[in-house]
Formats: structure tokens, C-alpha cells, sequence
């Protein structure tokens, strides 16, 4: 099976290749059971389309446009080594002898947790059974989840972080269907090349084909095709005749994969600190937003399990500075507001909460985004900047707890299930006020937010006071509260 011939997708019409869906007027829709291996699909295609296609910003606007011929993609693909990309070698390579070569099963892959009994490991599934066996066109999206999505430290000592750093965030452009999100998404090589800092001679052989060397990799000799498909580990699936109706994709198939055998790479990426350390650089992975501090430059991470995607989302589509590092949005972001696309849109934020493995530490959020970024995008930052007032508003108020003679980690307790609360809601709200951000003006959006959040926070502040009305001192502390929150 070749990756960029053959039909190994899962859609909701049975399994089609990279070359239907681009072609085709067909509304294809993936069929994946999680919803990280959905958006690691979406991404393992666009950088395919990428690779096939190496468009420059004038022939992606053309396809945009006016669509993909099949004699366009096959044109295209008579360009490229697809050899590379057959399924017994793509992002597959051989371990050094005398490797360690452990194995492991595959449910690792879906839920990036080690599948025991810790606290971290309390992941999707209750039973490994649930998720245990994959069919071998779902392999390639496991293996592409591992290198480019999952933090590699799940895998304890033999864990290893791959060039994008561990649980970094992925910021794609969600189109009007599967087509329109892998175009968008697509990287031009004109425009990449003009905007980063990558040496001329920069290997564009994947790392299957030849293998990294040293103790550091320099990210200006990793070229765009190379990157986009770096590898962390040698791995190897073992593949049995035996059939299987798949947990990933829940297609049938006369084969089936349990086991996968890995080895991390001995040097290390600019993603960790020796590579740092090392003068590796980073390389500019075009789906991640980065921040830049004195130290070097870091991939924007989900932090904790009480993040919300909707704190940063300013910063994803314009940067931001603070006094410590300053924000800088996903090359794919930058490039759609050069091509100045005329479509309404969708921004799609995702990936894992680093060292988490639960359900609730992997971020799949979709945000409404005006057709032009730079026309309305004083509209995005004002909802945003609404939000983070009410916040800061609500933590103040609960601030009072402190200091009235209670035990920190119990008042910190209740303010921290109460900020939560209102994170998680502020998310929904905020969702959907940009919902309008191309129809109202300015000041009625933000006035919008404002009532909602404000309501919201509100809500959760009152039903704290309700609970302790009986505890004087607390009740005491939290009228005191109530005068910071709704002050005007």
C-alpha cells in the first residue's frame, strides 16, 4: 500500500486515498473513533499534500479556487520519490544493533499514557482490550500521533521528544469540508522557504532514507519534506494475518497490528534542552505556535488539565507580547492571511496536555474565524480580552478567602474548582460569540461577551457564597469578595 496512491483513509463513504479526496467533489468525512487521531489525520494529509503537490502561494490559491484535477495530481506525483512512501517503510527505520528494541501495545499510541495504574495512566480506557487492535492502514496515523503529537516521556525511560516538542498545541485552518481543511493546510514552499531561516543546502530526504547523524540536529538543515515527517524513534509494527474489525477506524480487515517495537534516536532536537543547549535551533514546524523567551524558542503547550484553549487564542492568531516571551502564531496561520483567503472559517486547536493521558487532557476546540484575520481580528482580541477580565475579576474576589485562618490547600481548594468552572464555560461562551464576530460590529460583540461572562462568573462566585452562608468567616470573606466582583 503507497500512502500517496491508495485507498487507506477512513471516511464515512468506506476507505479513499489523498488523491480522491483532492480531486473529487465528493463531502468526504474522516471516521476515526478519537477525536486526537482525527486531528493527527488531518494533519498527516495536509503535510502529504504538501509533499505531492509543492505548490508555490499562486498555484494553492489556483486550487483553492478552481479545485484539483486528477491529471494535476498525477503530474505532481511523477515528480516525487512515492517509493518513499510505502507502507513497509514510511516513518519506519531499522534500530543499531544490539538496540533494546522494546515492544509495546498499540493502545500507547491512541492514548500516549502508559497503560498502568497510576494517577497519569488513568487514560481513555478502562481496559486495554478496548483499543487494542488496529488494522494496517490505521498504523500510519498511530505511528505519525507518536512522532508528532504525543509526549514521548509517556514511554518512561525509553520515551523521547520528537522535533515539535512534547504536548505542543497544533493550530490548523478548518475549511467548509475535508478538501477545502487539507488545502488550507497545505504548506506553499515559496512562501515557507521566504519565511524562515533554514540553510540552502537543508536535506529534503526523509529521515527514513537517511537516517540523522551526531548528537544534535540542526534545524536549518532539516528542509520542509524532511520535517514535516521527522522521526523520534525507530519503530516497527508487527503485523498478523488475522482479522480484525479495528478500534481506530472500525473498518474490517483481513489483517491486524497489536504490537509495535521502538528506539529512541540517540541526539536530540532544539525541542529539548540539550538540543537547545547544543545550538540545535528550532525547526518551524508549520502547524505550531512557538514563544520565544532569552533561553530559546518553545512550542505553545496546553499546561495543565484546567487549561482552556480560549485563554491564548489572541495569541495563535496575532502573537503577543509579555514581559517574559513574546508569541508568535503557526506558520499555516501566517500563510493564510497572506494568501487572503475570501472564505469564512474555522480555526480547529488540539493536541495533549503534556504528561496527562485522561480523556479530559486532550484539547479538540473549533473557534469561528472572520474571512479576513487582519480586518476583524480587534474583534477576536477584545472577546478574548473580556474573558480574561472576568477571570481576573473572579480570582481577586475569592482572594479574600485567604487569610481568615483556614488551612491554605483547603481555600485554595474551593477557588480552584470554582476557577475551573469558569474556564471551562467561558470556553463554550466565547465559541459562541465569535460565531458573530463577521456580522456585528465591535463594540456589540465585546458588549455580548461582556453580559455572558459576566453572568457566568457571577453564577459560579454566588453559588460558592450559597455553600459556606453557614461559615462565618468564609461567608464573611466572600461579601467581601462579592464588592471586587461586581464592581464596575
Amino acid at each position: 500500500m503507497n500512502l500517496l496512491k491508495d485507498d487507506f483513509i477512513s471516511t464515512t463513504q468506506g476507505k479513499v486515498s489523498l488523491k480522491t479526496i483532492l480531486t473529487s467533489n465528493e463531502n468526504y468525512q474522516l471516521q476515526y473513533y478519537f477525536d486526537e487521531i482525527q486531528l493527527a489525520m488531518l494533519q498527516l494529509l495536509s503535510s502529504l499534500a504538501t509533499v505531492v503537490l509543492q505548490p508555490t502561494v499562486k498555484e494553492l490559491k489556483g486550487y483553492l479556487k478552481n479545485s484539483l484535477t486528477p491529471e494535476q495530481y498525477d503530474t505532481a506525483l511523477e515528480k516525487i520519490e512515492s517509493q518513499w512512501f510505502e507502507s513497509d517503510c514510511f516513518m519506519q527505520s531499522t534500530p543499531p544493533v544490539n538496540a533494546k528494541w522494546p515492544d509495546a501495545p498499540i493502545t500507547k499510541l491512541v492514548s500516549g499514557i502508559e497503560c498502568g495504574t497510576s494517577a497519569n495512566a488513568s487514560g481513555l480506557f478502562s481496559e486495554i482490550e478496548q483499543a487494542d487492535t488496529c488494522c494496517p492502514d490505521c498504523m500510519h496515523v498511530l505511528n505519525y500521533n507518536l512522532h508528532m503529537n504525543i509526549k514521548g516521556e509517556c514511554f518512561g525511560p525509553s520515551g523521547a521528544t520528537g522535533i515539535r516538542g512534547g504536548g505542543s498545541i497544533s493550530t490548523l485552518i478548518a475549511g467548509e469540508n475535508l478538501k477545502q481543511t487539507l488545502l488550507n493546510n497545505t504548506i506553499a514552499t515559496d512562501y515557507f522557504y521566504g519565511s524562515t531561516e533554514l540553510d540552502s543546502d537543508a536535506s529534503e530526504l526523509p529521515m527514513w532514507i537517511e537516517p540523522v547523524a551526531g548528537s544534535i540536529y540542526q534545524a536549518s538543515k532539516i528542509g520542509l519534506n524532511r520535517g514535516l515527517f521527522a522521526l523520534a524513534y525507530h519503530i516497527a509494527f508487527t503485523i498478523q494475518d488475522e482479522t480484525c474489525c479495528c478500534d481506530v477506524c472500525g473498518h474490517e480487515s483481513t489483517q491486524s497490528i497489536k504490537k509495535f517495537n521502538r528506539e529512541k534516536y540517540t541526539g536530540a532536537y532544539g525541542s529539548k534542552k540539550e538540543g537547545r543547549d547544543g545550538g540545535a535551533g528550532w525547526w518551524p514546524h508549520p502547524y505550531t505556535p512557538c514563544s520565544i523567551r532569552e533561553d530559546g524558542v518553545y512550542a505553545v503547550c496546553a499546561r495543565d488539565q484546567h487549561w482552556q484553549s480560549w485563554q491564548q487564542l489572541a495569541s495563535y492568531i496575532i502573537g503577543k507580547e509579555t514581559n517574559k516571551s513574546s508569541f508568535t502564531p503557526a506558520y499555516i496561520i501566517k500563510q493564510f492571511e497572506h494568501m487572503k483567503s475570501p472564505r469564512q472559517t474555522n480555526l480547529l486547536v488540539g493536541g495533549n496536555i503534556a504528561d496527562q493521558g485522561g480523556i479530559t487532557g486532550r484539547v479538540y476546540d473549533l473557534y469561528s474565524m472572520p474571512s479576513s484575520l487582519n480586518k476583524n481580528l480587534a474583534k477576536v482580541t477584545q472577546v478574548i480580552d473580556v474573558g480574561l477580565e472576568q477571570k481576573e475579576r473572579l480570582s481577586l474576589a475569592f482572594n479574600k478567602m485567604f487569610g481568615v485562618g483556614y488551612d491554605k490547600s483547603f481555600v485554595g481548594g474551593i477557588k480552584e474548582s470554582a476557577m475551573h468552572s469558569f474556564s471551562a464555560n467561558a470556553q463554550q461562551i466565547i465559541q459562541q460569540t465569535l460565531l458573530d464576530v463577521d456580522r456585528k460590529q465591535a463594540l456589540e460583540l465585546r458588549k455580548s461577551a461582556h453580559i455572558d461572562l459576566q453572568k457566568e462568573a457571577r453564577r459560579i462566585f454566588l453559588a460558592v457564597q450559597k455553600k459556606y452562608q453557614h461559615d462565618l468567616p468564609l461567608f464573611k470573606a466572600l461579601v467581601k469578595g462579592e464588592v471586587v466582583l461586581y464592581r464596575k
